[in-house]
């Protein structure tokens, strides 16, 4: 499996196109193959901070996520509404196998 954990913080006055950017990209996200989990988080104490966790069951799941026009368009659409670059971290999942 392979997780992805993504930082984005988005300008506040911005909040809420993020979110319906955001929901057309999960949307489309649970409904590939190779998608075991999609979650969005919003900071309980900066609402500006999002997460979002990513889960694949491997990286050709994931290659094959970028390519999709849902993942597309979420990318274009987040450039204006991001107050600083995304921050990704890469896991390898060890539990649940």
């Amino acid at each position: 499996m392979e997780v992805t954990l993504v930082e984005i913080n988005v300008k506040p006055d911005c909040i809420d196109e993020f979110l319906r950017v955001f929901r057309e990209n999960h949307l489309g996200a649970v409904q590939e193959p190779g998608n075991m989990r999609f979650d969005v988080l919003q900071d309980s104490n900066v609402p500006t901070r999002f997460f979002i966790y990513e889960a694949y069951a491997n990286e050709a799941a994931v290659l094959a996520h970028k390519k999709t026009p849902h993942y597309l368009a979420c990318v274009e659409a987040l450039e204006a509404l991001m107050s600083e670059p995304r921050k990704k971290t890469v896991f390898n999942g060890i539990f649940p196998e």
